[in-house]
């Protein structure tokens, strides 16, 4: 009796796991070690930048019943993190990090920055501040502020970031969303 219910439990688990979405990782680790004259003394920095970008597997309509599938390849459609650690002195570890994930509003990607008590929003191209999350300690939500408003934003079930403000010109609440890449 005990054989059989290990037996289901581990079908059942199996059967959970295969219905995941397939998912492309790549993830690339660049090291530079910078030296810098002052000129009083020369210290060398070493900087290392991962960067992964995550992907679903897209697979080709017409080769559904085929063994081996083409794959579709969509290159908007991806989640693209970046860590950038910062080793000051030569011992092993790094003194500081920081991580970055992009997302999109409107045509245009955003890098989110993450701070000490939320993260920092900026566009892409051209490179330039959008605005500041600062999260609540009460809540799950974000007080976001940008020189034209401020307002509350939030991550919904789907990964998006959701920004909610009043508009002073229409006299509106107005919700905008920034996309994740996945």
């Amino acid at each position: 009796m005990k054989k059989l219910v290990y037996i289901g439990v581990f079908l059942i688990s199996g059967i959970v796991f295969a219905q995941e979405k397939s998912r492309d990782k790549m993830s690339t680790t660049e090291t530079k070690t910078v030296t810098v004259d002052d000129g009083q003394k020369v210290t060398q920095k070493k900087v290392k930048v991962t960067t992964t970008e995550e992907g679903e597997v897209k697979l080709s309509e017409g080769d559904a019943d085929k063994v081996n599938q083409e794959r579709i390849v969509n290159g908007t459609d991806k989640k693209v993190t970046q860590t950038i650690e910062i080793d000051n002195d030569m011992d092993p570890f790094y003194d500081s990090k920081m991580e970055a994930v992009n997302y999109q509003k409107d045509g245009t990607d955003y890098k989110f920055v993450k701070t000490s008590n939320g993260f920092d929003v900026s566009s892409i191209k051209p490179d330039m501040e959008y605005g500041r999350a600062i999260k609540n300690v009460e809540s799950k939500k974000y007080e976001f502020k940008t020189s034209d408003f401020s307002g509350v934003g939030y991550f919904d079930s789907e990964g998006n970031f959701v920004l909610e403000y009043y508009d002073k010109d229409t006299k509106e609440y107005v919700t905008k969303k920034f996309m994740s890449l996945k």
